[in-house]
């Protein structure tokens, strides 16, 4: 039997088994959450841009921390962060991807941008912040720590138990990269207390949509390979493809447009393009795995052999 034969004989192998109703309906009301938590952000930061009465914006959706908005730009991102780690991905490198981008969503909140602006009622001054930052990191680190020697001890023990049950090397490494980039923040955050109150908020942002980013693309790739394997034949250019297309030109444009000119709201721009996207990315994925919970993934995670399955 071919090889590419032989991994579609084998799908059983490394395809999810089949879930439960009451895992189908958790994953749906997780991604509902997202998208439920990106339209309260949006309102929220509209309500204070029409309290304004100037007509006036923050120079990002982040500067809006200052401002009566900060709770609900602080908890949207928490709990989206909060829902990425626990929803699961369609394969191990989506899974990795959600969970290191929702580790950075916490740190993006608790850690504002430095530039505070001018626009409206401003309620958070650096002291405050300062003070609101060492508090809500070290609750974050804390409570980080307890998740990741948890989920270190889950995969030990399932390295030790029978062969089905290992985990794959992709979640493997997905875990040692969470583990060093926890280190690598506790310690930025205990001996470089200046440098990441003035650079963390842009580093976790940053990071944070790059993966979601990376993630589109995989799931536009992931979704040509599956309707292939189920019909012979796919397009190229499905939904995901086009929003992934979306963001990564708007990222490109209004970085270089954003460094380039002075112009003052480039970031507000892109975070709101990015965060809609966003949004509408999970719209379209609850809609197409509403009644399966997860879409079953055709490409196996690690080479099989022909050999391998009977002909």
């Amino acid at each position: 039997m071919p090889a590419f034969e032989a991994v579609h004989a084998g799908e059983a192998a490394f395809n999810p088994p089949v879930p439960t109703p009451e895992a189908v309906t958790t994953w749906r009301y997780l991604r509902l959450a997202i998208v439920v938590m990106v339209v309260g952000l949006g309102a929220s930061v509209l309500y204070e841009h029409g309290r304004t009465g100037t007509g006036c914006w923050q120079p990002s959706i982040s500067s809006y921390y200052y401002t009566p908005a900060q709770g609900a730009v602080v908890g949207a991102l928490v709990a989206i962060g909060v829902c990425l780690i626990c929803l699961k991905g369609n394969t191990d490198w989506e899974d990795v991807l959600l969970n290191v981008a929702g580790a950075c969503a916490p740190v993006a909140a608790f850690v504002p941008t430095p530039e505070r602006g001018t626009c409206g009622v401003i309620l958070t001054g650096t002291e405050g912040r300062d003070l609101n930052i060492g508090n809500n990191m070290t609750a974050f680190l804390v409570a980080g720590g307890v998740g990741l020697v948890t989920v270190g001890a889950v995969l030990v023990s399932k390295r030790r138990g029978g062969r089905t049950q290992r985990p794959s090397r992709t979640s493997v490494t997905g875990y040692l990269v969470t583990l060093v980039l926890y280190v690598a923040t506790a310690l930025a955050f205990g001996l470089a207390r200046g440098w990441f109150i003035a650079h963390g908020h842009a580093v976790a942002a940053v990071t944070m949509f790059a993966l979601f980013i990376a993630n589109v693309w995989l799931n536009a790739i992931n979704l040509y390979f599956t309707r292939r394997a189920a019909t012979g034949a796919a397009p190229v250019i499905n939904p995901y493809t086009v929003i992934g297309a979306l963001m990564t030109t708007a990222a490109v444009v209004l970085t270089v447009v954003g460094l380039g000119t002075d112009w003052a709201y480039w970031k507000l721009v892109l975070e709101a393009t990015l965060i809609v996207l966003f949004g509408v990315f999970w719209v379209l994925q609850t809609i197409e795995l509403w009644n399966v919970g997860l879409r079953r993934d055709p490409i196996p995670a690690a080479p099989v052999s022909a050999a391998t399955y009977p002909r």
